[in-house]
């Protein structure tokens, strides 16, 4: 139960003596990666998985190129081609749904595992979200890395680029401007930013829920 306890003193002891008292930097690690581990794999079972990004919490990390809705967009709509928008964001978050715990769990236990901390008493005592953002700002770039090749590999086989490359051939031909847009670190980006704020709830509900708690115990367990 070390980080049942860890989180719960955390909360209550306001000048975080008693976690530098009865904790060492490797049982705070510890507990850190706890934390972050079953965030990210809270994470992942709510968005990727079918119908996770396009519809988890009433679509609210649905992939769908805001950038583009009021210009290329528009366009196509205005010109009967809506579908073409319509079927670049249903392929687009079905390529994020498709990396699924196989794809995502071996990228965050990278990251994750990797991630040096270098003050852990300002993540204990910090915001209700401090591990998790300590971890989007140190391991963001490895995220966006390890994604490279798996986003790559399904928009290729879902028929993203081909979409894509049809999308930019009728906006011209419509008389549209030029395009500069990188499709496959949009869907990336929008991924983790959607898995980021997952992270955050969920190290939220660890810090106060015992039943979240509970859980973290059993992953240390293990």
């Amino acid at each position: 139960m070390a980080v049942a306890a860890f989180f719960v003193q955390s909360c209550v002891d306001e000048s975080g003596e008693y976690v530098r008292q009865m904790y060492s930097n490797s049982q705070k690690e510890t507990a850190f990666i706890t934390c972050l581990t079953t965030a990210s794999d809270s994470a992942i079972n709510h968005l990727c998985v079918a119908n996770g990004f396009s519809q988890y919490e009433n679509g609210q990390y649905s992939i769908n190129y805001d950038d583009l809705q009021s210009s290329v967009f528009q366009m196509l709509r205005e010109n009967a081609q809506g579908y073409l928008a319509d079927s670049l964001i249903f392929l687009s978050n079905l390529v994020a749904e498709n990396c699924n715990t196989q794809v995502m769990t071996p990228i965050f236990k990278e990251a994750i595992g990797s991630l040096v901390y270098y003050n852990h008493d300002a993540l204990i005592k910090g915001d209700s979200t401090a591990i998790t953002d300590y971890f989007v700002r140190f391991k963001d770039a490895d995220m966006k890395a390890g994604l490279q090749s798996p986003v790559s590999i399904r928009m290729n086989l879902f028929g993203v680029n081909d979409c894509w490359d049809q999308i930019v051939a009728r906006y011209y031909q419509l008389g549209g401007g030029s395009i500069s847009f990188d499709v496959q670190n949009y869907i990336i980006d929008k991924m983790l930013k959607g898995l980021y704020e997952e992270m955050r709830i969920e190290e939220v509900n660890i810090r106060t829920d015992s039943t979240h708690r509970a859980s973290a115990d059993s992953l240390l367990a293990r």
